[in-house]
Order: C-alpha cells, then sequence, then structure tokens
C-alpha cells in the first residue's frame, strides 16, 4: 500500500497509531498495577475512543503551520494532506469517531 500525502500529511498516521497504541499501553498498565476502577469491566470501545480524540486533537493542533516575522507568529498556509484529505479534515473525523466509540463504550459498559 503506498501513502499519498503533502507536506505534514504523512505524520496523520503516526499521529493515530502512537495516540491509540499508547492508550491501550496506558490501559494495559493501570489495569495490571494500579487496579481499582481500571479493574472493573469497562468496554474496549472506551479506550479506542480516548486515543482517538487524543489523535483528533494532536492532528488540529499540527495541521497549521507558522512563521515567525519580527519575534511574531504568522499562520502560513501551506496544503498538508493524507490521500487528499486535508490535516483539519482528518482531525474532524478522528473526533467524530473517537465521539461516536466513546458514546457506544459508555452505553456498552452501562448495560
Amino acid at each position: 500500500m503506498i501513502f499519498i500525502y503533502k507536506n505534514r500529511g504523512v505524520l496523520v498516521p503516526v499521529y493515530l497509531f502512537i495516540s491509540v497504541f499508547g492508550s491501550i499501553l496506558l490501559n494495559a498498565f493501570f489495569k495490571e498495577y494500579v487496579g481499582g476502577i481500571f479493574n472493573s469491566d469497562y468496554d474496549f470501545q472506551l479506550v479506542l475512543g480516548i486515543g482517538l480524540l487524543i489523535s483528533g486533537l494532536w492532528t488540529y493542533l499540527k495541521s497549521e503551520d507558522f512563521i515567525e516575522i519580527n519575534g511574531k507568529k504568522e499562520n502560513v498556509y501551506i496544503e498538508n494532506s493524507f490521500f487528499f484529505i486535508s490535516m483539519k479534515l482528518w482531525s474532524y473525523i478522528m473526533l467524530g469517531s473517537g465521539a461516536l466509540a466513546l458514546i457506544g463504550g459508555i452505553i456498552e459498559t452501562v448495560n
């Protein structure tokens, strides 16, 4: 599989992988060593939703480029895209899917 990206767009899957994998590792650590509420029976969608929300936020914050001119940061438009979709739109996609996964996990855990 080839990745089609422009400029900083190659970081979209990197942010996604690091955030989701990090939340899975943190969940395993908390279950093993902390216990308490983390040892209770909750749905994995909660962990996935939190990872997706972190990834969406991270992608949103890194989607714009700034340069410093006379000590003042100025926004510069540089097209950052992954598979012809801009990084800002990817952040909205990840935030939306993270919210849906989090809501679904809460519903599954309560039931």
